[in-house]
């Protein structure tokens, strides 16, 4: 990265007769980490989007962006190129960007955006700050080979990208593969199309008592049951009704506060009812697997308007808080898809409508991405139809660690699997 400064002047100028009163409004901002076009390593964008409240007779706007690693508290100024388009319809809507600015994992980058309309005495400033997890977009680029796998040549690549294609080859080799040779599109709206679970709650004698569908919420989140959204929980609502204790799933925290595992995870109870329940034998468990199970093997009273949780993990329950003894996460991630895909695009320099180059616009990318969102998917899926081709390969089966590439489910085309297996030779040459 170039760590030369940059101040970005964004001059635009539009010159009309006389002038009206307007304000600036902030529509939106944001980041977005991408790959970069030319080298395919992780970058990450910053952006904003301001929109005049009346459409001005004129303007003029300076200013412009500073981006900057911050190191030890210091902000190290980094080369960059902005982007201004302007959109002219009942209002005048601008948007500016920074350039793709590389990354890497567990580093701090931050930008500052000042603009200056001087003919209308408006001044707008924002800054941005990002901070690069350990899960980031990865990819290679290996311009001017023609696709045949007779012609792999990786003869160019740096010691530092061979070692880690030929590390994730012998990690995939590890795998359980799945026999059944599938296309990326397949893979994307079945394999990697992860639900959230059902945690289904039974009494003593083995009947239903609730079940419990969480949505994403975020990491730490107490995710509220779909079951439970058009239901009236408030059983004072009937004054002929018998006092009777009503158990149910309260919430799930699907995602706990540790990134390496998620075993302070829990699945919350509560009695809603006006009497106390005896929970001596009553089960908790997913709907999609009955081999993980918890019993309450002793007695336990929860009082009317009482909680009580239990966690994943042993190591996290407290006194009056239960556990299914698993040191691993239990409950799927809906914000972090526990997925990974691998694609191999071809041809390159493929567009989406805007004229902003797809992510894999490379002749040859090896694409390796957890997917954060059903958006995700769509998006990728989107690209890969640009294509017109069905990218066959094979799934494997991880350990669906956290870990960039350690996934549950990963997509290999089989094309890809031929360049990780010619980095495997390539490494061993040196």
């Amino acid at each position: 990265m170039h760590r030369t400064l940059a101040s970005a002047i964004v001059v635009l100028v539009v010159v009309s007769i006389g002038a009206v009163a307007v304000e600036w409004d902030e529509v939106d901002w944001g980041t977005e980490v991408v790959l970069h076009s030319s080298t395919g390593l992780p970058a990450v964008v910053f952006y904003a989007t301001i929109e005049y409240s009346e459409t001005p007779t004129s303007s003029k706007r300076e200013g412009g962006w500073e981006a900057y690693e911050i190191a030890g508290g210091q902000r190290v100024p980094l080369r960059i190129m902005p982007s201004a388009s302007v959109v002219l319809g009942d209002t005048l809507r601008i948007y500016f960007a920074t350039s793709q600015i590389p990354i890497e994992t567990g580093k701090q980058y931050g930008a500052t955006l000042e603009l200056h309309d001087t003919a209308n005495d408006l001044y707008y400033e924002r800054t941005f700050t990002y901070t690069a997890g350990e899960l980031l977009p990865y990819g290679i680029s290996l311009r001017g080979w023609d696709g045949s796998l007779a012609e792999i040549d990786l003869s160019d690549l740096p010691d530092e990208e061979l070692e880690e294609l030929s590390l994730l080859h012998e990690q995939l080799k590890g795998w359980a593969k799945s026999p059944q040779s599938k296309t990326a599109e397949t893979f994307l709206r079945v394999d990697a199309a992860a639900k959230p679970d059902t945690a289904i709650l039974r009494d003593s004698e083995g009947q239903e008592v609730d079940r419990c569908t969480y949505s994403a919420c975020g990491a730490g989140c107490c995710s509220a049951c779909a079951e439970h959204e058009e239901e009236d929980l408030d059983q004072g609502s009937s004054g002929s009704e018998e006092p009777a204790p009503d158990v149910r799933i309260d919430c799930i925290v699907y995602e706990g506060v540790h990134f390496e595992e998620d075993g302070n995870e829990y699945v919350q109870l509560k009695n809603y009812g006006d009497l106390e329940q005896e929970l001596l034998d009553w089960t908790l468990g997913k709907k999609s697997d009955r081999s993980n199970v918890f019993t309450f093997t002793e007695s336990f009273v929860l009082q009317p308007g009482m909680s009580v949780r239990i966690y994943t993990n042993e190591a996290y329950a407290g006194e009056d808080e239960f556990a299914f003894g698993l040191e691993e996460s239990l409950w799927t991630n809906v914000v972090l898809y526990p997925v990974s895909v691998i694609l191999l695009p071809l041809p390159p320099n493929i567009h989406v409508p805007s004229g902003i180059s797809i992510t894999l616009n490379v002749q040859l990318t090896l694409y390796i991405h957890t997917l954060a969102s059903p958006g995700d998917i769509n998006f990728t899926l989107g690209q890969i139809q640009k294509f017109n081709q069905e990218h066959e390969g094979y799934v494997y089966v991880g350990s669906g660690s956290s870990m960039a590439g350690d996934a549950r489910t990963v997509f290999v085309h089989d094309v890809a699997w031929q360049v990780l297996e010619a980095a495997s030779r390539e490494i061993k040459n040196r």
